[in-house]
């Protein structure tokens, strides 16, 4: 999807997909609110015919598509990839896996002097991108913010709204974030056979990606950040598996927390500010334990395998159960799926050298909304993207920014909050 040079604009790259589809479908929503109404946008793709038909499906829903600009971009054509993205202010880009996909995209986006934003989660990709663009981006004055979905905007937001709220109870900032994310699944995806989905395909073959690149990842973190962002006391570590609130928790596989670490990294060195250890944990029905863990970690040693990453995709629905298939979710599967992050933040004194005391100060806040992995995603992507069009002056002039940086003094959670994204103010 893109927004267009002249105007307020914005097209969206492959808007034929799934998550695509679902991109344009919240974009078409929003533009019917006041505010917004002078958004021109645009959606690309590499199949003629699928643009076609979702120009049919926006007419069957009454939208005006003769405004619609339509771009036929294969991202392997660099002519028509430039042609796309020099066409736009701002391109949003619901393409994956991003590890194939993405670097084109970002490369014409840089040349073309075009912002960007996308939804990938995958940590190997989004690590390559800061490498490789990060200055160019900078003396470019373009903004490239990826992972822009439920991965990694309600943990970011989150993380802003909990330091506005601190500073209500001190005039410092949180030492430790720790973040504990958990979704609520419908019951009946528990049943073993049946119409369980609660997935796309498409996002599956990411995840399948990120298995592939997964061995490289600590090495491109070492690389890219050789010395740690700060010395972490053994008495704030935590066992891979611990219990907290009467559940089991882990280690949150999202790319989130290295993102948040990013982004500390960043305002730590552009505006002086003292970084914040962010830790992140999710939990899942004790029934999704056996069901989950064991296959990731078999499924994690043999991707290392090209047959096998080939299998993974081809059969999605054999792989995982019947919970990711090319047909996607249903509407109702979406819309009773929940999630929430619960975020504590604490303070000690400065001249407290371990963290054996309570803290000075502590905080929690939840952040919780409905359909994480679409309605979430394109929610997230799109505000993401009017902010940088509406707030740019509030923002970084260009650079390969993770968005707790990219957004951190804008509106970006009011925004967030009045499109059913919730945050509240558990304890004090």
């Amino acid at each position: 999807m893109q927004i267009c040079k002249n105007a307020v604009k914005t097209p969206v790259d492959r808007a034929t997909g799934f998550t695509g589809k679902s991109t344009v479908n919240f974009l078409r929503e929003l533009t019917k609110e006041p505010e917004y109404h002078n958004v021109k946008w645009g959606i690309a793709g590499r199949s003629e015919k699928k643009l076609n038909i979702l120009l049919k499906e926006l007419s069957e829903l009454k939208i005006r598509t003769s405004s619609i600009v339509v771009i036929k971009c294969d991202i392997n054509n660099q002519t028509e990839l430039r042609n796309a993205t020099g066409r736009t202010k701002i391109l949003i880009n619901c393409t994956g896996p991003h590890s194939i996909l993405g670097e084109a995209v970002i490369k014409s986006c840089i040349e073309t002097r075009t912002h960007y934003v996308d939804i990938s989660a995958e940590i190997p990709q989004i690590f390559n991108a800061f490498r490789n663009n990060h200055n160019a981006a900078e003396e470019g004055n373009v903004l490239i913010v990826p992972s822009c979905g439920l991965a990694s905007i309600p943990s970011a937001a989150g993380l802003m709204f909990l330091q506005n709220q601190f500073k209500v109870i001190s005039t410092d900032i949180p030492d430790v974030v720790d973040c504990y994310f958990r979704f609520d699944i419908p019951r009946r995806s528990y049943a073993p056979i049946g119409q369980h989905c609660l997935v796309h395909s498409g996002t599956w073959e990411s995840l399948v990606c990120v298995l592939q690149d997964l061995p490289k990842y600590l090495n491109l973190k070492k690389e890219t950040f050789p010395e740690p962002l700060v010395h972490e006391p053994i008495e704030l570590k935590r066992s891979f598996f611990h219990r907290h609130s009467g559940e089991v928790w882990f280690p949150y596989p999202g790319p989130d927390e290295d993102l948040i670490e990013m982004s500390q990294r960043y305002v730590s060195d552009k505006y002086e500010q003292k970084p914040i250890r962010f830790r992140s944990f999710c939990t899942v029905p004790k029934f999704y334990h056996f069901l989950i863990i064991p296959p990731m970690y078999m499924y994690y040693y043999l991707s290392r395998f090209e047959w096998f990453r080939k299998m993974l995709c081809k059969h999605p629905k054999v792989f995982t159960a019947g919970y990711m298939t090319r047909q996607g979710p249903s509407e109702v599967s979406r819309m009773n799926t929940k999630y929430t992050l619960t975020m504590t933040g604490k303070s000690w004194d400065s001249n407290v050298k371990n963290y054996e005391h309570d803290p000075k100060k502590s905080l929690t806040v939840k952040v919780s909304g409905t359909d994480p992995g679409y309605y979430t995603t394109a929610m997230c992507l799109i505000i993401s993207a009017m902010t940088i069009l509406r707030e740019s002056d509030k923002m970084p002039k260009g650079g390969v920014l993770m968005p707790a940086a990219a957004f951190q003094n804008t509106n970006l959670v009011e925004n967030l909050m009045k499109h059913k994204m919730e945050f509240e103010v558990v304890t004090k």
